[in-house]
C-alpha cells in the first residue's frame, strides 16, 4: 500500500478517523462514473438507535477516473458548494476551484509540476489574492519535504517524510514554524505490504495512539485505535458492495456505561456508486 495518506497533511496527522477520506486507503473498483456519499449522525432514544442525515456529497469522474466535480448538499439536499477540478493530459491535477451555492468563486488552488512531479501548490481567495503556498521537495523520486508558507513567504509548517526499502512510508513528521515537533507517525507493514499499524504521537495532546489495520478477503475491513495503555478507544468498520467498492463506514466509540465496556455506534457513511 504505497503513499496513500495525503489526507494526514490536510486534517492533521493524528486526526480522528471519522475525518478521513477512505479512498486514501482503498482503491476504486469497476471504473465508476461517480458516487454519492451520505453522512449520518447516530443517536439513541429509549434504547433504540436512529440515523439523522447530516450532509451529502456527490462526486463525478471523467473517462480516465479523475474526479472532476464534487457537489456538497445539506441534510435537506440544498446545494452548499461545488468543487471543480481540471487535469492535464497526463492526469495531473492542475486546478481546483470551489464555488458557493450562488456560483460565486470561494477559493481556488493551482498546482504546478516539474519532471512529472508536483512542485508547488498556490492557494487563492475569491479575489485572486495569494493566501498560501506549499513547496514539495523530492529525493530519489520520493517526496521528502512539504513546506507551507503564508502569502508573505513566511514558513508556517513543514512535513518531512522517510521511506522503507519498499518505497512505503516509514515516518511522517510534521513541525511547527519554529522547528518544534507537532505530530509524528510511524508505520508498520505486513509481509504482503499492507499497512499493519500506524503509531501516532501528538505533542499538543502529549499522547500516543496506535491504529491497527485489519483485513478480510484482501480488503481493509477495520481500523481500531488504541491508547498508550493498549485500551480500545474506537473502531472504524468498512463494508463493501458486490463490485468491491466501499458501501458503508461505521464509527464506533468505546466507552464505559453502567459498569460495562460498550461499542457505541456514533456515525455512519453510506456510499452508492454509479457504474
Amino acid at each position: 500500500m504505497k503513499k496513500l495518506l495525503a489526507f494526514f497533511c490536510v486534517v492533521g496527522l493524528c486526526s480522528s478517523l471519522s475525518a478521513i477520506n477512505i479512498f486514501d486507503f482503498v482503491s476504486l473498483e469497476g471504473n465508476p462514473k461517480g458516487y454519492s456519499q451520505t453522512d449520518f449522525e447516530i443517536s439513541s432514544k429509549f434504547g433504540n438507535y436512529f440515523r439523522t442525515q447530516e450532509a451529502k456529497i456527490v462526486k463525478s469522474f471523467d473517462d480516465n477516473g479523475n474526479e472532476v466535480e464534487a457537489l456538497e448538499y445539506t441534510a435537506r439536499d440544498v446545494l452548499v458548494s461545488k468543487i471543480v477540478s481540471s487535469y492535464d493530459a497526463y492526469g495531473n491535477l492542475l486546478e481546483q476551484a470551489r464555488y458557493g451555492a450562488d456560483s460565486e468563486l470561494v477559493w481556488k488552488s493551482i498546482f504546478t509540476y516539474k519532471d512529472g512531479k508536483k512542485s508547488d501548490l498556490s492557494e487563492y481567495d475569491s479575489n485572486n489574492n495569494l493566501k498560501a503556498k506549499t513547496i514539495f521537495t523530492y529525493k530519489d523520486g520520493n517526496l521528502v519535504d512539504e513546506s507551507g508558507y503564508n502569502a508573505d513567504g513566511a514558513l508556517m509548517w513543514k512535513t518531512i517524510y522517510t521511506y522503507n526499502d519498499n518505497g512505503n512510508y516509514n515516518t511522517i513528521c510534521q513541525y511547527f514554524a519554529d522547528g518544534s515537533l507537532d505530530e509524528r507517525l510511524i508505520f508498520e507493514y505486513a509481509e504482503d505490504g499492507n499497512i499493519k499499524n500506524i503509531s501516532c504521537f501528538s505533542s499538543i495532546e502529549a499522547e500516543q495512539t496506535n491504529d491497527v489495520f485489519r483485513y478480510a478477503n484482501g480488503k481493509l475491513s477495520e481500523i481500531t485505535t488504541y491508547n498508550s495503555d493498549k485500551e480500545v478507544l474506537k473502531r472504524f468498520v468498512i463494508k463493501y458492495d458486490t463490485v468491491g467498492n466501499v458501501s458503508k463506514l461505521s464509527d464506533y466509540q468505546v466507552s464505559q456505561k453502567f459498569g460495562t465496556t460498550v461499542n457505541e455506534l456514533v456515525s455512519q457513511t453510506d456510499f452508492v456508486f454509479e457504474y
